[in-house]
């Protein structure tokens, strides 16, 4: 029987929807009676020195000028994030390096190890992407290999003939593989031969009242109630017309709850606040005030659906809209997913969206997703 359970997924850090579906997970799993820790797999920490001797390079090769955030920085934008996480998500050590991830279980008893959610198969995302496959337990027989709602994040094979191959061979020594969008299913079948399920994202295995629960310490007022909550996490002009359109169509305003700026224009910031990252719970306060959402975000499009909101999602191809198409396609919400202002019709605005449907196959899809975690860990 499966007692103590590793999750390894992405590294945390001022991501929204990143810690919690992180968090989500881990709950899951909690209240199925296993004993869990998420692993603190982290980029290497580059000096603030190397920072420097960049921006020397960057401005000599190409004459442009990018500002790195200094460690010190750092720790105080994502102060709220690391808060959030070190109160709500059981965290190991920091582990820089497969060598540190190697010696850490060594050092413990874990009876399987989840890969997963987010995409934590996106080559440009994941510090090592072999040690997403588990490369480092390859001489571990006693240990279960399970990937959760594991996500390429994009519809597009992005691996060489010789990185398919050891892909393969890793995978085929989990015991239990399901992946989060319909196209990841079809990649793991034509290229690694592989057949997989198809499971929820880890944050639709939450009630919305688990969440309400990390609002205890919140104000209940706010001047943001029946407004619009647009949360873009990469804007540009056809964004800002969706978002001026909608507003003008509804009567309503808009607020955010992101920092005020997230680039750096010189060496030094004189006002540190405006690049600080706002509470998770804010942001989660932020879709039950909301009466209408539009985002870029599939965590955004994912917590508007929680919190039974109307909503509008813009397409971000960018960072892969493959994990749209999926999730909207199975509620029968194709239609709340958009590409450019032209689209937004007063019907479409306006037009409700049958939650008791929606809620109704979300309940059959949840139960599919928590059956495959049980089954996985017998």
């Amino acid at each position: 029987m499966t007692k103590k359970i590793a999750i390894l997924t992405q590294p945390l850090h001022v991501n929204f929807g990143g810690t919690l579906q992180a968090f989500a997970l881990q709950k899951t799993l909690i209240s199925m009676g296993y004993e869990v820790e998420t692993l603190n797999y982290q980029w290497k920490k580059i000096s603030d020195l190397k920072k420097l001797l960049s921006v020397l390079k960057h401005k000599i090769l190409s004459n442009r000028q990018v500002y790195p955030f200094f460690e010190k920085e750092l720790e105080v934008l994502k102060s709220e994030h690391i808060r959030f996480i070190d109160s709500n998500i059981n965290y190991s050590p920091i582990l820089y390096s497969i060598e540190e991830i190697k010696k850490y279980f060594n050092s413990k008893d874990f009876d399987a190890v989840i890969v997963g959610s987010d995409q934590v198969w996106r080559v440009a995302y994941s510090p090592r992407i072999e040690s997403f496959f588990l490369d480092f337990l390859s001489d571990k027989k006693g240990i279960k290999k399970i990937a959760y709602s594991a996500s390429f994040g994009i519809d597009e094979w992005q691996f060489d003939t010789e990185k398919t191959l050891e892909i393969k061979s890793l995978l085929y020594q989990f015991n239990a593989v399901s992946v989060r969008e319909s196209s990841a299913v079809s990649l793991c079948q034509q290229y690694l031969n592989i057949k997989v399920k198809h499971t929820l994202d880890p944050t639709l295995l939450l009630e919305a009242r688990e969440y309400l629960k990390l609002l205890n310490s919140q104000q209940i007022d706010s001047k943001n109630i029946g407004k619009i909550f647009v949360y873009i996490l990469d804007r540009n002009e056809s964004k800002k017309k969706i978002i001026k359109s909608i507003s003008k169509k509804l009567g309503k305003e808009t607020f955010y709850n992101q920092p005020g700026k997230t680039v750096k224009e010189g060496f030094f910031i004189k006002d540190l606040d405006l690049y600080i990252y706002p509470p998770i719970e804010n942001w989660i306060k932020s879709f039950t005030e909301a009466d209408f959402i539009v985002t870029d975000s599939f965590h955004g499009t994912v917590f508007s659906i929680i919190f039974n909101k109307p909503f509008i999602s813009i397409v971000n191809k960018e960072r892969g809209a493959s994990r749209f198409e999926s999730l909207l396609k199975q509620l029968g919400l194709m239609n709340r997913m958009v590409n450019v202002s032209s689209e937004i019709s007063d019907d479409l605005i306006h037009d409700k969206i049958d939650y008791e449907l929606v809620n109704k196959k979300l309940i059959d899809l949840k139960r599919k997703s928590i059956n495959f975690l049980k089954e996985a860990l017998v």
